[in-house]
């Protein structure tokens, strides 16, 4: 009874709580010239090239910041570089340009730096080959924004090792990514322990959609040997049933339907946050290296819904529906932002919560708060890693 009470009350929460428009009440009230200044402090942010990626990068970059786009294509890597020193934003119609973008190009040098480096996190040799090369280019790493997502790929969608797309790239990406990284998290934090690394996990609302339990395992798992073919294989289709391959990717024998996995990569990713930081956040009695948050972007205008297939249709005959649903990613932004430039104490404070639009401490589903449940995601993760 206990836990359908708790369960109704999350999903009011979501509905109230996840950036509306048209809940015109809960509008922002914090903007980036709000931030410190942020000279000397090295980022990094997974999808740093579009979307609240993007909103991110920019907004440090012009507090001075030296800011690492971590994604996959290098030209749309140098094209959001070359928009955020034009001071090009992101709006619901697309980029706004500044009226004389050459003279703010030229206002902004001496501010922060920006740096691309190649990182397919549907790819674990790509991680790990990313996190190789950003230890031989830093010797401290301030805040990871955990940002990249897929949403709502087509069933049969598969990493480079075979496990669902969604799942693969929204969790267990992440998941290596931050373990391999930890190490430097943990040196930068205890160089100024007044001042700890934070790691940004972006999470959704969407993390309700996940199945009862919130994690199958086998749900997500290859359902071939590693080394067969992946999602970039034009010809791939699963073979679980032994059918010829057809150009069509195919649902896996225990894959659940899109939506329900997007729900469970997502709800692991606030088992990620929460196991992290009852294992390494500031918790009361022990010295711990890393201020660790979760966020919630909201209904946020961006190339996510690139796989729904009525968005086109949306954005060309009913633009104003746009508008009524979803915020632009300089909003959708603000919170993670927020929690990656905040007071020191205010991030110990709210390390480990789940925050929603906009700086607000939301509820997660009831079943986060299992800390064995919890572990259980970081742990199989881990397990599919090892000796990588």
């Amino acid at each position: 009874m206990a836990w359908a009470w708790s369960t109704l009350l999350f999903r009011i929460d979501v509905i109230f709580t996840s950036g509306f428009p048209i809940f015109f009440w809960n509008r922002p009230r914090w903007s980036t010239n709000e931030i410190p200044d942020q000279t000397g402090r090295v980022v990094l942010v997974t999808g740093g090239n579009s979307g609240t990626g993007y909103a991110t990068c920019k907004a440090l970059y012009e507090k001075g910041a030296t800011v690492y786009l971590a994604c996959r294509s290098p030209e749309r890597a140098e094209e959001a570089i070359q928009d955020i020193k034009r001071g090009v934003t992101y709006k619901l119609t697309g980029k706004v340009y500044p009226e004389n973008a050459e003279r703010t190009e030229e206002k902004r040098k001496g501010t922060g730096s920006l740096v691309f480096m190649e990182l397919d996190l549907a790819d674990l040799s790509s991680i790990k080959r990313f996190v190789e090369e950003f230890k031989q280019k830093e010797q401290r790493l301030d805040v990871l924004f955990a940002n990249a997502g897929v949403m709502a790929s087509p069933e049969g969608m598969r990493t480079q090792q075979g496990y669902t797309l969604q799942f693969g790239t929204n969790c267990l990406g992440h998941q290596y990514l931050i373990s391999l990284l930890l190490p430097l998290l943990q040196y930068t934090s205890s160089s100024n322990p007044q001042a700890l690394s934070r790691v940004i996990l972006v999470s959704s609302a969407g993390h309700g959609m996940a199945p009862r339990g919130g994690f199958k395992p086998e749900s997500v798992m290859p359902d071939y040997p590693q080394g067969g073919p992946s999602w970039r294989d034009s010809t791939y289709g699963s073979l679980d049933n032994g059918s010829e391959n057809d150009g069509e990717p195919r649902r896996g024998k225990h894959e659940l339907q899109r939506w329900l996995e997007y729900g469970q990569s997502k709800w692991g990713g606030v088992a990620l946050a929460r196991w992290l930081h009852w294992t390494y956040g500031p918790v009361e009695g022990r010295e711990k290296p890393e201020v660790l948050m979760l966020y919630q972007s909201g209904m946020v205008a961006t190339n996510l819904a690139q796989h729904i297939s009525l968005t086109p249709y949306i954005v060309r005959f009913a633009p104003w529906a746009v508008g009524l649903i979803t915020r632009p990613p300089s909003d959708g932004a603000l919170n993670q932002i927020w929690a990656g430039t905040c007071p020191e104490q205010t991030a110990r404070n709210l390390s480990g919560q789940y925050l929603v639009p906009f700086l607000k401490v939301g509820r997660a589903r009831p079943d986060l708060d299992d800390l064995e449940r919890v572990k259980c995601v970081w742990d199989w993760c881990s397990e599919q890693t090892e000796g990588f």
